[in-house]
């Protein structure tokens, strides 16, 4: 059975809250192309931080999505996000695979030489 994958891009910071598990939801306002893409069935969504083949990427399972019923705004650490009545609200579930990104180093692990 073929995976069938959702390809979505993010900019850095939501890519950061996501691969840490703080956010949970992805939020886009309707347009042609996000409804186009989301009348498909997915098994996992892969989002990918830029463009190109170098870029980090993590995938995770896909929980369908929500139309919001009200404008509200979600605050999630310094991050601040506007969620207009109507826009998408696609669930992520488990992060199943993460590449490209880089481990910040441990303190006790930087050499001064």
């Amino acid at each position: 059975m073929d995976v069938r994958i959702l390809h979505l891009t993010l900019k850095k910071e939501w890519f950061d809250l996501m691969i840490s598990g703080k956010k949970r939801v992805e939020y886009r306002k309707p347009s042609k192309w996000i409804i186009s893409r989301l009348e498909k069935e997915y098994d996992v969504i892969r989002f990918i931080n830029g463009y190109g083949s170098d870029k980090p990427y993590f995938v995770c399972e896909y929980k369908g999505f929500e139309i919001s019923k009200k404008s509200e705004t979600i605050n999630l650490e310094k991050s601040e996000i506007q969620v207009e009545k109507g826009s998408y609200m696609i669930n992520l579930g488990k992060i199943l695979e993460i590449g490209n990104v880089k481990k910040p180093l441990h303190p006790n692990q930087i050499s001064n030489g």
